[in-house]
């Protein structure tokens, strides 16, 4: 799969290694070739179509193979705000649902839903550091107790909106979940 898409000419100017958005970037595994994984600007490409209406899109749809014809697939939405009444949630559902329906089904569905492919996960992330706590804590468990104290406070409301709407993809239901770079990190699944 990951062959097919760095050669598809429709994808080729879209593709990255390093997945990076608005000064949001996520961790790649360091034991991950360039061969192993790919990145898709979707947005870039929606863009590139130079349509009247440009159909709202998440930032990227990464590829990783397991091997065997195994594989991982992150949709991924970055937002570089500092705080969550600057995301607009239903904005953010928007673009995973059009990602899904439309690049991911009907643009480039020879790819993402062939049946000799076989996804071992797919994961929906919504990526930004809006409460500002990345990189403020040297352990877990200091940012876990932070994100506590969060909780009480706002009942960490990002995370249960986002998870409001259930997609459904290659007969997975998925929820959007959120997380702070350089979190989610892309890697393989054994």
């Amino acid at each position: 799969m990951v062959t097919k898409i760095k050669n598809n000419p429709r994808l080729r100017i879209y593709l990255r290694s390093r997945i990076e958005d608005e000064g949001i970037e996520v961790g790649v595994d360091e034991g991950l070739s360039e061969n192993e994984y790919v990145g898709i600007k979707v947005d870039g490409y929606y863009n590139g179509l130079h349509q009247a209406v440009i159909p709202k899109s998440v930032d990227y749809v990464v590829v990783v193979d397991n091997s065997c014809d195994s594989y991982n697939l992150y949709i991924l939405e970055m937002k570089n705000v500092n705080s969550p009444q600057k995301l607009i949630i239903k904005d953010i559902q928007e673009k995973f649902a059009n990602t899904i329906s439309d690049f991911l089904s009907e643009e480039f569905k020879e790819i993402f839903l062939a049946d000799r492919y076989k996804y071992k996960d797919i994961k929906l992330y919504l990526v930004s550091d809006v409460y500002g706590i990345g990189g403020k804590y040297q352990t877990h468990k200091e940012y876990m107790q932070h994100l506590e104290r969060i909780n009480k406070k706002d009942s960490l409301k990002v995370d249960r909106n986002l998870g409001s709407k259930i997609y459904k993809f290659r007969n997975k239901y998925l929820r959007i979940e959120y997380d702070i770079p350089p979190n989610p990190v892309i890697k393989k699944s054994f």
